[in-house]
């Protein structure tokens, strides 16, 4: 996998200049990003991305992981599904169990959608709590058989038994602010 080095001003992706509109949580390479792609971002929101609060929470029901995050001044709480089995080979491995105090790197990349250009940058730790559920949780995805279906049909059914994706983070087991 080629590497990047993401800075404010630069393109996302190199010969890239738009995106759909989505946050997307991942844990490729053994690092976890959420990659907010918003369609000419305000100040404000870019300043809250690089400043604001950030609430994080998790839920489970596998085959799928909710990654649901808020964020202060810059948007209510949106959801990010994610399954391990979707990323490319070469970017997955597996995650270290986690004990005690131990807290994970959160990485939150805020690009325009319309143009690719990086507007924020941010690096955000997980509580230890969060941090070992989310472990716990895309390693029980890795030992899981895949079936596209069956995560299909999860993601459907959460969605029509939460249909915000604030009714999901009221019905998450972990929930934390994340720390800078």
């Amino acid at each position: 996998m080629a590497l990047y080095k993401y800075e404010v001003g630069t393109l996302y992706h190199p010969g890239k200049t738009s995106f759909q509109e989505a946050g997307e949580y991942n844990y490729r390479s053994g690092a976890h990003e959420l990659r907010l792609f918003w369609a000419s971002p305000s100040a404000r929101e870019v300043h809250a991305v690089q400043n604001g609060q950030i609430e994080v929470a998790l839920l489970v029901g596998p085959p799928v992981l909710w990654f649901l995050y808020r964020i202060d001044g810059g948007c209510d709480w949106s959801d990010a599904p994610y399954t391990w089995h979707l990323l490319p080979p070469d970017q997955r491995m597996p995650p270290e169990p986690l004990t005690g105090e131990a807290r994970m790197l959160l990485n939150v990349v805020l690009v325009d959608a319309t143009t690719g250009l990086i507007r924020a940058l941010r690096a955000a730790t997980l509580s230890p709590a969060v941090s070992q559920a989310l472990h716990a949780a895309i390693a029980e995805q890795m030992a899981a058989p895949w079936d596209a279906a069956a995560y299909d049909r999860a993601r459907t059914a959460t969605y029509a038994r939460y249909p915000t994706s604030a009714d999901m983070a009221r019905a998450a087991r972990w929930r934390g602010v994340a720390g800078a």
